[in-house]
């Protein structure tokens, strides 16, 4: 089973979909969505950060299981992010709660629950749309970004349950004619070498195991793909060293799913070259996928 957590002293660990290894990085700015990515969207719901490390969620009455497009802002003072967990049936929000502050937290995210999708990291003022199917159940929206002194927000009480009610089989093509494909495998990406700014694309994890997720990091002018690879490995590196500013700023993207599932967001960065790439920490070094190659470079045009 993934380890959530490296086996660090203390509150020092890291997190699936967190922004440990650049937490001061300029985040992509979303804008609001232009067309849903599937014919039979269920339902939206809107997650908003606010300080002080917290959300509020409006789920317009009953949140009905489908495709449900979920609308996330940043109204907090720093960069939040929504990542989503399904609690397992029989799980309550008590529980899961008091393993999140047990001595294994681990237990709490991949034995109470399992990632489901959810919003990447973005700054103060911006907004990322996503689209996730999400069956019948209670879920928990967290953010793994740290602090100052580098403890996860979701440990500083970061996270809030919501309800979906009912259930839907799975949704696994795109909606919309030549949806772009993001499939996430093998510590690699295969998609498209282009996309275009303010299309819907899908993201799948189709690995055989492991859990990933994809941001994309726009390349600051004069750094190449290979410039990032170095960047990563040199940020997990053991003793620490100091790697110096990354060499791209992040641009959205979408949240952390289980092998076999997956989701859509909204493109909206601007044109240039880019990078995707993974931050779930390996199941048996604890570095986040990218520092062991998961970074892929293509443009947006």
């Amino acid at each position: 089973m993934l380890k959530l957590f490296s086996p660090l002293p203390g509150r020092a660990r890291r997190a699936v979909a967190g922004l440990a290894i650049a937490v001061s990085a300029v985040l992509g700015v979303a804008a609001p969505a232009t067309a849903a990515p599937h014919a039979h969207v269920s339902d939206t719901v809107d997650i908003t950060a606010v300080e002080p490390l917290t959300y509020t969620i409006d789920t317009h009455g009953t949140l009905a299981a489908g495709v449900v497009h979920l609308v996330f802002k940043n109204a907090g003072q720093a960069p939040h992010q929504a990542q989503l967990f399904r609690l397992n049936d029989g799980v309550t929000f008590e529980r899961w709660q008091a393993d999140l502050h047990s001595a294994n937290p681990n237990t709490a995210l991949f034995t109470d629950a399992v990632p489901a999708g959810g919003a990447t990291p973005v700054l103060p003022g911006a907004r990322q749309d996503v689209w996730d199917v999400l069956q019948g159940g209670t879920y928990v929206v967290a953010c793994f970004v740290p602090g100052p002194d580098g403890t996860p927000h979701i440990f500083l009480g970061m996270y809030k349950p919501f309800d979906v009610v009912g259930s839907t089989g799975l949704v696994s093509a795109c909606g919309r004619p030549a949806c772009p494909w993001i499939q996430a495998h093998d510590l690699t990406y295969t998609m498209p070498a282009s996309l275009v700014r303010g299309t819907v694309v899908r993201f799948d994890d189709t690995d055989a195991k492991d859990v990933h997720e994809v941001n994309f990091g726009k390349l600051l002018p004069g750094k190449t793909v290979d410039d990032a690879k170095a960047w990563f490995v040199a940020s997990a590196a053991q003793p620490p060293v100091n790697p110096g500013p990354p060499p791209f700023t992040f641009a959205g993207g979408h949240g952390a799913e289980p092998p076999g599932q997956g989701g859509w967001f909204q493109v909206e960065a601007d044109p240039g070259q880019y990078i995707a790439f993974c931050l779930v920490p390996d199941d048996q070094t604890g570095k986040p996928h990218a520092a062991m190659g998961m970074v892929v470079g293509f443009t947006i045009i």
